[in-house]
């Protein structure tokens, strides 16, 4: 825990407002591949301590983009406290703290990947261009999301020393006339203006000795809007490790493996007339596993059901990437529930960890499939046809028909640390002259924290409540 020095107040208020540093100017212009802004302006708003506001540091596509990764995993924010023991080889070793709920902090949070896809592996490399820190991005802590919907606060606090910097981006405007829901620093005087796609880049310590109290803060609740950011913590350890290949095999020289050639004879049911399991490893290091038809052809059908009035956006840099359709709640029928229940069997998580399903188009551009939040992802096919899912990295070509599915891990602890686990990142190919909406699959998604438990501890106030859509 943080030790802060209570200091005095600032008798005055200075409202940052990023745009007004660009004198009227247009944003950048944005890769229309990428998504990235061509160019970056820093402004220091501070120089002791030392503060820097960058307007346009994401583009509004890289904004929606995060904030379209974690929609319906937040889960109630949690606040560090001291820890008694430090495990290495925990998940989210983020140093010296351990995290419980607190009613200082009433927002909700999702942490995203390291490199869950490659937009989110840009912007960590930006974050850590603009920290500037010996190991650069390797001291980077996973990206933390939040969510502050009316009347939600996080109450004065400090990032703390293990954390030399830190930065904070917006990832949303709020409407016209909320005045609220800043970044207040009662010591400075200063109130952070939210601005889509600003950057506000501060140090937490003094002298890298000793925690800075005059960088204690609060996030101020805004009266009618929804407020989204996301936290880039630089660690004093290093903290990012990924786990890959030097390159990705070329689709000609990939294996092609199809599922269903995996079953033994007739696809058996079970007493209840429910496909029974057969599940196959296809590859030991790292573990991929294979099931055919986990679900049947009226389970397909049901689950498609509830995309049936569902669209997916196809325009931006990102058109290519994972698109839901939409997320099917927590045992919503009685044939949802036994799926959930058969994932759970077949990867051998815990159904308090699984996240709602996902219908999605899913990724057909190389980096642009969504990995998932969690530590644990499948993928089942929907798909009238036969899908092929590859695996570049380690030139595996998978194809599923419909009710197929494939379960690996996105984390490595082989060599006793959290490594992520590049090689089971994978493209969705289409066929020459196939429509891209022609793929259609189930996400599930298997979260590091007990989702459902915690998304029961709060209630959770959707943007339909507080927009009335």
């Amino acid at each position: 825990m943080a030790k802060i020095e209570v200091l005095a107040r600032a008798t005055t208020l200075t409202v940052i407002d990023a745009p007004t540093f660009l004198d009227g100017k247009p944003p950048p212009e944005v890769d229309p591949d990428t998504g990235l802004p061509s160019t970056l302006q820093a402004f220091v708003v501070s120089t002791d301590p030392k503060m820097t506001v960058i307007p346009n540091f994401l583009s509004e596509a890289e904004c929606d983009h995060l904030v379209q990764l974690v929609e319906g995993c937040w889960m109630p924010s949690l606040v560090g406290g001291a820890a008694s023991v430090k495990d290495k080889a925990k998940d989210f070793d983020e140093g010296t703290v351990e995290n419980s709920v607190s009613q200082t902090r009433t927002s909700w949070s999702c942490m995203l990947r390291y490199a869950q896809d490659d937009v989110v592996d840009r912007i960590e490399h930006r974050v850590a261009k603009i920290a500037d820190l010996p190991d650069g991005v390797a001291q980077l802590e996973r990206f933390n999301m939040v969510r502050y919907a009316p009347g939600e606060v996080f109450a004065e606090h400090h990032d703390g020393k293990f954390r030399p910097k830190t930065v904070f981006i917006y990832l949303n405007d709020l409407l016209e006339g909320d005045e609220q829901g800043d970044t207040f620093f009662p010591v400075l005087g200063y109130a952070m203006k939210p601005s889509k796609g600003t950057a506000v880049l501060w140090l937490n310590t003094e002298d890298g000795t000793k925690e800075d109290s005059r960088m204690v803060h609060a996030a101020r609740a805004t009266t009618k809007s929804v407020k989204y950011g996301v936290n880039c913590f630089l660690n004093e350890k290093c903290m990012r490790e990924l786990l890959t290949t030097a390159r990705s095999i070329p689709v000609e020289s990939a294996a092609i493996q199809r599922v269903s050639d995996l079953a033994e004879g007739e696809n058996p049911v079970d007493e209840n007339g429910n496909p029974a399991l057969q599940i196959y490893q296809v590859s030991r290091d790292p573990k991929i596993v294979a099931i055919p038809a986990l679900l049947s052809a009226a389970e397909v059908d049901h689950i498609l059901e509830h995309a049936s009035e569902s669209t997916v956006e196809s325009s931006g840099p990102f058109a290519l990437g994972s698109k839901d359709f939409c997320q099917i709640d927590f045992a919503a029928t009685p044939i949802v529930e036994a799926v959930e229940k058969r994932l759970v069997a077949v990867s051998g998580q815990d159904i308090e960890h699984l996240a709602r399903l996902r219908i999605v188009r899913p990724g057909m551009k190389e980096g642009l499939c969504n990995r998932g939040c969690g530590k644990h992802s499948m993928y089942v096919c929907l798909s009238k046809a036969e899908e092929e899912v590859y695996f570049s990295r380690l030139g595996i070509r998978f194809l599923l028909n419909p009710g197929d599915a494939l379960s690996w891990s996105n984390v490595n602890f082989d060599s006793g640390a959290c490594r992520e686990e590049m090689r089971t990142t994978r493209v969705h190919r289409v066929e020459h002259g196939a429509a891209a909406d022609s793929r259609i699959g189930l996400d599930a998604f298997f979260h590091d924290n007990p989702l459902r438990a915690q998304q029961k501890l709060r209630h959770f106030v959707s943007d339909a409540e507080v927009y009335g859509k």
